[in-house]
Parts: structure tokens; C-alpha cells; sequence
């Protein structure tokens, strides 16, 4: 397929000078009005203004050069470009012709567009494996109407509330006006003084305390009874979402590391599942003994002893 470089037949260094003279001199040549109005030429001027729309901007053109040909016309960016007159009078559609539009929104893989406006949006561990409702902040400088005042911009402050889904995963990123709650009039107001912007939001995670996060896995500290570690037993492992039931086996050695599969943060849909929890067993040492506590410690003292040879 070819770039839009070689529709205008210009080199991929070209200046914008010569990006307009050579869109200038192929308008005019198949422009409707001009040309034999044959379907072929119909096209060509589609695509002579597509290549334009997108090239004669430097920041359309470097976004162009970020992401190929064939992933910028299917980006959720180009999609949702805004159309423009060009200097002979004809509109343009920045970044797409109306034929190939799909309406894709970025996938995971290609992540946020690189010149969207991102608001992060802070997720307790739990709060991940449920659907939660958040609030988001933007403050943005706007252009000062008080003609008394020496400042030129004043800021402004948006509380918004969005509609994190279940499943998320830290950077995971969603579409403003996909997850909106409250707050609509914000992205009316966006459309009209800053219409070309993208408002996406950006999913982080707080990191919990006690718990130690390795990409999708989860690290943690539980302390056990000795009786249970060498006789065997139940413990209660707390996780995300409430606390499993655990079988240690008898004769489980301090420092041990258990391993609870899918107890972790999920991952991504192209990874699939969740990580894991990694737990490691510590003795409980008691701060004060019952006397019959004391008395069955003494026995076991003096049976490990006799045991061993000692008396």
C-alpha cells in the first residue's frame, strides 16, 4: 500500500513547502471540476486530500511517522480527526477518508495516543476485581477574563467521576468519555476550545501495605504457630478478594514459600489470567504463656532433649 509520501510523490524529509506546492499541483490536476470525472480520478483526489490533511500538519505527520501508514488509518486518532478547508477551497478529512473508517479505538497493544491528554485515576489492590466508581481531577490554564487582572491564564479545577470496570490492571487506560459519570459538561466544554484533544484514563495502582508487587504478582509475610508447622494444619491467607483456607503439610520449615495460583493482579487480556500470590511462613512467637501452654512447652523441651541425647 502506499504512504502518503508517495501519493504527493514527495520524499519522507520533504519540507512543507514542497508538501504544498506538490498537494497544490495533483489537486489540480484530478480535482473534479478539472478532471475527466472518472472514478479512478475520484479516488486519487481522495487520496491526494487524505495524504495532505495529514502531512501539511506537523503534529498529524509526526504521530504519522510514530505509528506506520496502515496503523495511523486505522487509530482511533485519525477516526475521530476533525475536517478542515484547505487553501483551494475544498475540505479535507485529517487522517482518514470516509470509506476506510472503522472507528477502532486504540488496542492495549498500541496503548494511548501519544498526544492524548491522560488523567490518572488511583485504584486500591481490591479494587481491581470489581467494578468501582472514581473520581478524577484535571486542572487546566485557560486564558485570564478579567481585563483588570495582570495574569494572563488562571487555572481551572474539574472534578469528574468515572466508571472504572472490573478487570483492570495498573496502566491500563480507557477513553474519558467511555467511563463517564458525572461531569459532561467538562468534554462539552473540551470540544469547544480544544476540540482536536483526546482525554484518556490512565488506571494506577496504590501499593498496599504489608504487600510487595512484582509486575502481576503479589509478595506478602503470614505468621503460623509452631505447633502448625510441624504437626500440620488450616491457616487463613488473606487475599484481594477475602481469605483462603491453606493445608500446610507437617514438618513445614520456617522461611517456606507457598505459592496461591490466580491470587495475584490481573493481567492484561493478551496475557490472560492473573499472577500469582507468594506467601512466606513465620513462626508466631507468643509474648506470654497460659501455665498449661508453659507446662506442654516444658515436656515438649524435655522430649526434644531426651530425644536428641542432651540428658
Amino acid at each position: 500500500m502506499k504512504s502518503y509520501y508517495d501519493i504527493l510523490g514527495v520524499g519522507r524529509d520533504a519540507s512543507q513547502a514542497e508538501i504544498k506546492a506538490a498537494y497544490r499541483k495533483l489537486a489540480k490536476k484530478y480535482h473534479p471540476d478539472s478532471s475527466s470525472g472518472a472514478e479512478e480520478d475520484k479516488e486519487r483526489f481522495q487520496e491526494i486530500q487524505e495524504a495532505y490533511a495529514v502531512l501539511s500538519d506537523p503534529e498529524k505527520r509526526k504521530m504519522y511517522h510514530y505509528y506506520g501508514h496502515e496503523t495511523y488509518r486505522k487509530s482511533y486518532y485519525a477516526q475521530h480527526s476533525s475536517v478542515h478547508e484547505d487553501e483551494e477551497g475544498s475540505q479535507a478529512k485529517e487522517g482518514h477518508c470516509g470509506a476506510c473508517a472503522q472507528g477502532r479505538k486504540p488496542s492495549e497493544e498500541e496503548g494511548p495516543p501519544p498526544q492524548s491528554v491522560r488523567i490518572a485515576v488511583w485504584l486500591e489492590l481490591e479494587e481491581t476485581l470489581q467494578t468501582v466508581v472514581k473520581d478524577a481531577y484535571y486542572t487546566e490554564q485557560i486564558p485570564n477574563q478579567d481585563q483588570t487582572s495582570r495574569l494572563k491564564y488562571t487555572e481551572k479545577n474539574w472534578k469528574l467521576q468515572v466508571k472504572i470496570p472490573e478487570g483492570s490492571y495498573d496502566h491500563q487506560f480507557f477513553i474519558l468519555e467511555d467511563i463517564l459519570c458525572s461531569g459532561s459538561e467538562f468534554l462539552e466544554e473540551q470540544k469547544i476550545r480544544n476540540p482536536n484533544k483526546l482525554f484518556v484514563i490512565v488506571v494506577l495502582l496504590r501499593d498496599k501495605p504489608g504487600i510487595i508487587r512484582q509486575g502481576y504478582h503479589l509478595y506478602m509475610d503470614c505468621t503460623v504457630d509452631y505447633h502448625t508447622l510441624v504437626l500440620g494444619g488450616t491457616v487463613k491467607i488473606p487475599v484481594l478478594d477475602g481469605e483462603v483456607l491453606f493445608e500446610i503439610p507437617a514438618g513445614t520449615t520456617p522461611e517456606k514459600k507457598l505459592r496461591l495460583v490466580n491470587q495475584g493482579l490481573i493481567r492484561p487480556k493478551k496475557m490472560g489470567g492473573r499472577g500469582d500470590l507468594y506467601v512466606s511462613l513465620h513462626i508466631r512467637i507468643p509474648v506470654e504463656l497460659t501455665i498449661p501452654q508453659l507446662s506442654a512447652m516444658l515436656k515438649l523441651r524435655d522430649a526434644m532433649e531426651a530425644e536428641d541425647g542432651i540428658r
